[in-house]
């Protein structure tokens, strides 16, 4: 074992880690605040009193989480290939949310800790590999790839979030929380086509249901790689995500037939896709679409320029790089990878695209020079 493996480690861990974000300073504490000076029909200046903000909550907790996991870290070759592999655990309970107080209240509102789990669990995998190792050509490949399975446990309640924004969309929302379903998923109309008025069709009725789709990557990778040769060195780095799901709220809220009518551009094929301009734009996975993407992050090209002995510099470095170059990607919107923060009840959301702008794509060009 020892001639082939260069290092081979078991590693296990297991902890309990309390989280307090969220809360905000002092808002589960007893406050008073004093209130604004009054003055009485009579003229008399009442100075202001102490009123009651917010009650103390002794039974208040951090969350926690218990996480567990085991891994091996292997390399051969001197380490010219190594790698890990992971499994994890996760457990976290004695959710914080803030909820509304019952009125009439002093306060507006309060934190409580709910009585639900949320369990992540899966699997890590890395690797590194030294393609070429040369005097003048040096060539690395490296690899990773993540697994997780999220899931609410021992959830009894139903909260509505992923606020949903357009004419004729008030009160709308595309996502619940509930025991047995992963975190942000969606909650929507089962969306069948048109009939031959151009209207709408719902095979499943007219309600809001689970379609087992979430907001959250099952799989998330990464791929980077760097090459040297003489003086010349590049360096890239491709990330993506794959099994997660974006609301098109902009589609929703701008891309309908019965935006025509109001003189507003529209895209292309709604001019096409048969719906007429009376067709009410319902909260519905019409407007679902899969947010898988593979992106180049960043590549980096440059050349340490060769200095001759007795000249003013003692190095000289030019270089390119170039941020966010191509998504690839069947996501209609502008950027798989944007969300904007649609929360209700404040539950927060994610996945919804309205009015998001997109990751610039930058190029920067650069030269060092040491004298």
């Amino acid at each position: 074992m020892g001639e082939t493996f260069s290092t081979l480690k078991l590693r296990l861990g297991y902890g309990i880690t309390g989280n307090q974000d969220g809360l905000g300073y002092g808002n589960f504490t007893y406050r008073q605040r004093f209130g604004g000076i009054g003055i009485s029909n009579g003229g008399d200046v009442n100075p202001p009193t102490l009123g009651l903000v917010a009650f103390p909550d002794s039974t208040l907790k951090w969350e926690e989480t218990a996480q567990a996991n085991i891994g091996i870290d292997f390399g051969f070759m001197n380490e010219r290939l190594n790698g890990s592999i992971d499994l994890y655990h996760k457990t976290t309970k004695d959710l914080l949310l803030k909820q509304e107080a019952a009125q009439p209240s002093p306060q507006p509102f309060y934190f409580g800790n709910v009585d639900a789990d949320v369990i992540n669990k899966g699997i890590e995998f890395a690797i590194n590999y030294d393609l070429i190792q040369a005097d003048n050509l040096n060539w690395n490949l490296g690899f990773n790839i993540a697994y997780n399975d999220n899931m609410v446990k021992n959830f009894d309640g139903q909260i509505q979030t992923g606020a949903i924004n357009g004419n004729g969309l008030t009160g709308a929302y595309a996502q619940l929380l509930t025991g047995g379903y992963p975190l942000f998923s969606y909650y929507l109309r089962k969306f069948g086509g048109y009939d031959e008025n151009g209207i709408s069709v719902y095979p499943n009725g007219d309600i809001q249901e689970f379609v087992d789709k979430s907001a959250l990557p099952k799989v998330t990778s990464g791929l980077s790689t760097s090459l040297s040769y003489k003086n010349w060195d590049f360096n890239a780095f491709f990330t993506g995500q794959f099994g997660q799901y974006i609301y098109n709220n902009n589609a929703n809220a701008f891309f309908t037939a019965g935006i025509i009518g109001s003189g507003k551009n529209v895209t292309q094929n709604v001019l096409t896709n048969g719906e007429s301009p009376a067709n009410a734009p319902d909260v519905s996975t019409r407007f679902l679409e899969k947010g898988d993407f593979v992106r180049l992050q960043n590549a980096s090209i440059g050349y340490n320029f060769p200095i001759r002995e007795g000249w003013f510099l003692d190095a000289l470095r030019f270089n390119v790089t170039g941020q966010n170059l191509f998504v690839i990607t069947d996501y209609t919107g502008l950027d798989p990878e944007v969300n904007t923060p649609k929360p209700l009840n404040d539950i927060p959301s994610l996945g919804i695209d309205y009015t998001s702008f997109p990751r610039p794509r930058t190029i920067t060009f650069g030269i060092n020079a040491t004298f």
